[in-house]
């Protein structure tokens, strides 16, 4: 799954590279397909991940069980349920 997740967010970079690049070129064709197909890969990168039961947002309504249950990714071993509500509970 991470390397879905790396693949997702290196495709991520593209489009928005590629978006920014168009601001200032909006005619420029060839950035215009290479954000299309750049699109396409990364909506079926993403349509992929979440068949796998991954959830990439809190608001896509979709996997929220993962989403919440799973460590954040600077986080290492096991996903305990909670896990954001205990470590951060200063009470």
């Amino acid at each position: 799954m991470n390397d879905m997740l790396l693949q997702i967010s290196q495709l991520d970079f593209c489009i928005q590279d590629v978006t920014l690049f168009l601001d200032t070129h909006p005619c420029d064709k060839e950035a215009k397909k290479y954000y299309e197909e750049g699109m396409k890969h990364l909506q079926q990168a993403k349509k992929n991940y979440s068949k796998k039961g991954g959830a990439l947002t809190n608001r896509d309504g979709i996997n929220i069980d993962s989403y919440i249950n799973e460590p954040f990714p600077w986080v290492k071993g096991e996903s305990v349920c909670g896990y954001m509500k205990n470590a951060c509970n200063t009470q």
